[in-house]
């Protein structure tokens, strides 16, 4: 794969600001649902061993400055999966996911290969990359558009599990 191949035929992205943080949170963890249910049986996304700091807002422009900062939430996780899977066609398979929804995914450049990027038309973004080391499985991490910073939140909790 190229680090950027053609877009999908008739891809129009338009990012759709999310009008609060619940909202953003929402739709990402709809896509991380709908994600987990199409992958092979045995498969969960788990943030635990981030102790709680698996997910939060972070900037979007690293020289802007709060409050006015506009915001994305984001969130990382490690795959769970059962024992013997074959790591590089699980990246596929999120990839063959992805791709069914009409999203337009690819390998880059700069990341540990192989690794996937999902880009929604909406402008959430799922990434599932190799681990540093061999034998354990990839992680994923996901985030939204960007939102105006004064809708951001600390108090709304994310999920630690993601489950079929």
């Amino acid at each position: 794969m190229t680090s950027s191949p053609p877009t999908p035929p008739g891809w129009n992205p338009k990012d759709v600001v999310p009008q609060s943080q619940q909202q953003a949170q929402d739709t990402l963890l709809g896509y991380l649902q709908r994600t987990v249910k199409g992958l092979p049986p045995g498969i969960t996304f788990d943030a635990t061993r981030f102790g709680g700091v698996g997910s939060g807002n972070v900037g979007c422009d690293d020289d802007a400055t709060p409050p006015d900062a506009s915001m994305r939430f984001n969130v990382a996780f490690d795959l769970k999966v059962p024992p013997g899977t074959d790591n590089t066609a699980l990246i596929q398979s999120f990839g063959d996911v992805w791709r069914s929804w009409g999203w337009y995914v690819y390998e880059r450049d700069g990341f540990r290969k192989p690794n996937l990027f999902g880009f929604s038309p909406d402008g959430y973004v799922l990434r599932v990359v190799t681990a540093a080391r061999d034998g354990f499985p990839p992680a994923l991490e996901g985030s939204t558009p960007c939102f105006p910073g004064n809708l951001a939140r600390n108090d709304i909790p994310f999920p630690t599990v993601v489950i079929p």
